[in-house]
């Protein structure tokens, strides 16, 4: 397989190496130490004043893509340069325009508002639109069965050193490095992971950098995909991905979400909620969450930077590499924003739906959405909460024929059995996971939508701490809603016409729905997550790998072959879970179907038996932690997820890691190959 960019056939992995060295010095070749366990500490309960009315990202504004008669070339000078470049690409000379291009800058706003402050970093820019004055990308929409193009270009510049290093240093693959290199990934979409597409070993050079080492790389690139006519309608969202300084630029908020959508009459989800329901793209609330960390630079504490390597390790820059600024540490207790808003409001009638599409763009904080009433007197009833899909997938029936509503969240359940799990598994929203709620306002009143501390909800977090921030204020009035719409029942589920992933070959299917097997598969992968304690020195800085999947930190040569390889057309079965710190599996292309979770007996060092999901629950993300505390340096294995998936459709390398993005930028993360069983290689795109 090769990488291309610029017409230039890259090797495997050429495209991670050649990020030289800080500054421009060739000499220095060394990266940043990082204290990252410690970067991301629970986030205790933060209140906030109610704010403004919550405001959706804007829509990503399309790039005509119209061809002159005449000429033959594109009618838009924009559309013009993408399609130059992608038609530059190896085998893509003949190359069209997509169905659908947007165009996507990343680069350095000196405006951003966020609650009091005026912010500096890095951001998603609307290349045919205008910004919004809070820090968010804009949504993306791609149709299902169509082409979409992204038009991608990096500008950025950061405060602070940049470092660059060489992919070929021994610590590159296990430090964070190279915080203005960058690319854009797709997250939760099954499409191919070969160029142009959602390919996340590319490299994107800033125009602003100017080292010699990576003076070579390009500064934007042409994105194209292209949409299986039945992949699931969905919430999505894209972040980038270039290994080692993925938490410096998530963290500043450069990330949005992405909605897949199909037409209407095609009976999936989207269609049935509208036809039977009542409940339309109008109620859609797409909430994208985020913890933006900063350094002030005046004493009003009224401006503020976001500083990379502070991100990473804590201190200040000398102020002549930062803005000539002096910095002083932001906030100790980071809030969440939503749409780069502080606790914003969101107005409801009585018997009023909202769709409320909630994206965890956070670097490492999870949450357990949950309603408190806020106001005076006796309480009335809080909004009732019903999930219907999680990271981009409908929801599966517990029942094909069941007749009510579907699937309430009750948060009163404490013994750990099935209907407990399976209800930790939707409400638990760790970092990049998604979560479809429809929200029903059943009383007049405020209620504070905020995450949950533990023995407050069911969870899947079992010995960590989840953020209990305050999220969003929901006020709904003393007026009935005139809408007429109506919760889904669990039948509405069963309907054969919603697309989900392929069925794996361990699942019992009876039509379209799946099931949970009735005795626990053999695994075909099994996947042990740790944190090393002993690779820390006494500042909490590595010395040595500390963030290891199966014993291996990522291998940044661009010579080694995929630490992990799959075959098309395979079914997997997959054994998730910590012995060490909390953390997020993440794999690319194919999302899984998570069906067990194994508790561990710490006591007698053992697992206990399995306790089944009421239905497989879809998803690309999931979390697990170990069977003690963080607190503890003993490997001590945690519960265990079991899941399994069937790799279709694409070939090709990609990767699996923590998405927690401080551990995945140092280290915890494999590359990973779906290989043809036939010829071994990867098909051409």
């Amino acid at each position: 397989m090769t990488h291309a960019l610029c017409g230039t056939a890259l090797t495997r992995r050429t495209a991670l190496k050649g990020i030289g060295a800080i500054a421009g010095s060739a000499a220095a070749v060394s990266v940043l130490p990082v204290a990252a366990r410690a970067a991301i500490p629970a986030i205790s309960s933060t209140r906030l004043a109610a704010a403004d009315p919550l405001v959706s990202p804007p829509v990503a504004s399309a790039v005509p893509v119209t061809i002159d008669p005449k000429t033959h070339q594109p009618t838009n000078a924009l559309t013009q340069s993408y399609l130059g470049q992608l038609t530059g690409l190896p085998g893509q000379a003949s190359a069209s325009l997509p169905d659908t291009l947007y165009a996507l800058n990343c680069t350095t706003r000196t405006d951003i508002a966020l609650g009091d402050v005026t912010l500096t970093a890095t951001s998603y820019v609307d290349g045919a639109g205008t910004p919004p004055a809070v820090q968010v990308g804009p949504t993306m929409v791609f149709q299902r069965g169509q082409t979409t193009g992204v038009w991608f270009n990096n500008s950025m510049s950061v405060c602070g050193p940049i470092n660059n290093v060489s992919m070929m240093a021994p610590d590159s693959s296990w430090r964070p490095h190279g915080f203005t290199m960058t690319n854009l990934h797709t997250h939760g979409l099954h499409v191919t992971p070969q160029p142009p597409s959602d390919d996340v070993l590319l490299m994107i050079r800033s125009t602003t950098d100017s080292d010699p080492h990576v003076i070579d790389q390009p500064t934007s690139f042409p994105y194209f995909y292209t949409m299986p006519a039945d992949h699931p309608v969905g919430t999505f969202w894209y972040h980038p991905h270039k290994h080692g300084a993925v938490a410096s630029q998530v963290g500043p908020g450069m990330s949005g979400a992405l909605i897949v959508r199909g037409k209407a009459g095609d009976g999936d989800i989207d269609d049935l909620l509208a036809s039977q329901c009542n409940i339309t793209a109008a109620d859609e609330i797409v909430a994208v969450m985020q913890t933006i960390g900063y350094y002030y630079t005046n004493a009003a504490k009224t401006q503020a930077v976001f500083y990379p390597a502070g991100y990473y390790i804590g201190g200040e820059p000398a102020p002549s590499t930062c803005l000539d600024q002096t910095l002083t540490p932001g906030p100790s207790n980071t809030p969440t924003s939503i749409n780069g808003q502080l606790n914003p409001t969101v107005s409801m009638d009585i018997g009023q739906i909202v769709r409320l599409r909630l994206v965890n763009a956070s670097n490492g904080q999870t949450y357990i959405p949950k309603f408190k009433y806020t106001g005076t007197g006796t309480a009335p009833a809080v909004p009732g909460v019903y999930a219907i899909a999680v990271d981009g997938i409908a929801l599966l029936p517990r029942n094909p024929t069941g007749t009510g509503a579907y699937y309430e969240i009750d948060y009163s359940l404490t013994t750990r059995d099935s209907a407990y799990y399976t209800t930790a598994e939707l409400i638990t929203l760790a970092p990049g996971q998604r979560v479809d709620l429809l929200i029903q306002a059943n009383a007049a009143g405020t209620f504070e939508l905020y995450g949950a501390g533990l023995g407050e909800a069911p969870t899947v977090v079992e010995n960590n701490t989840p953020n209990t921030s305050s999220l969003m204020t929901f006020v709904v009035s003393s007026t009935k809603s005139t809408k007429n719409q109506s919760l889904p029942t669990e039948a509405l589920f069963a309907t054969g016409t919603i697309q989900r992933p392929v069925v794996p070959d361990s699942l019992p299917a009876s039509g379209s729905t799946i099931t949970v097997p009735a005795a626990m598969p053999v695994a075909t992968q099994t996947l042990e997550f740790k944190t090393v304690d002993s690779a820390f020195n006494a500042s909490g800085v590595p010395t040595a790998p500390a963030f290891l999947i199966n014993d291996q930190h990522f291998d940044g040569d661009p010579g080694a072959s995929p630490q992990l390889q799959l075959y098309k057309g395979d079914s997997d079965v997959w054994n998730l879970y910590s012995s060490n710190d909390a953390h997020i599996f993440h794999i690319h292309i194919n999302s899984f179907a998570a069906f067990a979770r194994v508790p561990y007996d710490t006591t007698n060092r053992g697992y206990e038996a399995p306790v089944y999901y009421q239905m497989p629950i879809w998803r690309d993300t999931i979390y697990f932690d170990a069977g003690t505390p963080d607190t503890e340096s003993n490997f001590v294995p945690g519960t265990m997820v079991v899941a399994a998936s069937k790799q279709v459709d694409f070939t090709g390398e990609f990767v699996l890691h923590c998405h927690n993005l401080f551990h995945e930028d140092n280290g915890m993360m494999l590359s990973v190959a779906i290989l043809d069983p036939e010829t071994g290689g990867y098909d051409k795109t």
